[in-house]
């Protein structure tokens, strides 16, 4: 492979890149968020805006012996943005309290889809274990990230409609003994690309 191929592919995977890196000139307003799920007995509150959002909660949590699991799904539309435009999830933060016994586990799920093609989600995680000897009883932070192959949103037309986006945390405890979950805040960040 002679020079010029090597910088063809480099400036070709790089233009894809750059593409992904972009963001529309015009961001989308929210027009619309509901809730669903047992994590949301209370309604969380959101704060930001679709660029920059942080849902938080008053009532997110799972216990072992108990409820092993809990989850709060959020359906946020949006319109508004240049046209021309897809966005994805491309990395969720949940930030909360865990009580570990030895011998236990918490798993975070977040499920991503777009009502307009409720069919394709993508599922990333984020997990403690207490494999020790002692009880883990403090502040935790879990990051997970989206799959390289992401789940877009349908193309912005004039309205820069966005589709509905539906984001779904559930905690999930594990193992043989006592352990507790509490979320407070999910942060999620997106991605554009032009379409």
């Amino acid at each position: 492979m002679g020079l010029l191929s090597h910088l063809t592919v480099f400036l070709t995977a790089a233009s894809a890149v750059a593409a992904e890196a972009a963001a529309p000139a015009v961001a989308p307003k929210i027009t619309s968020i509901t809730y669903s799920g047992s994590g949301c007995v209370k309604d969380p509150k959101f704060s930001g805006s679709f660029t920059d959002p942080t849902l938080t909660f008053s009532n997110f949590a799972a216990a072992l012996p108990g409820n092993q699991t809990v989850n709060c799904q959020v359906h946020i539309q949006a319109s508004g943005a240049s046209a021309g435009w897809q966005v994805a999830v491309n990395r969720n933060v949940v930030k909360g309290h865990v009580v570990l016994t030895p011998g236990t586990s918490l798993t975070h799920y977040t499920t991503v889809y777009f009502s307009q093609d409720a069919a394709r989600t993508d599922t990333f995680t984020g997990s403690i274990s207490n494999d020790g000897g002692s009880t883990i009883n403090d502040a935790v932070t879990l990051v997970s990230k989206a799959d390289a192959d992401k789940v877009w949103s349908p193309c912005t037309g004039d309205s820069g409609y966005t589709g509905i986006l539906n984001l779904n945390f559930r905690g999930v405890l594990s193992g043989d003994g006592k352990a507790y979950f509490e979320a407070n805040t999910e942060e999620w960040d997106l991605v554009w690309r032009r379409c």
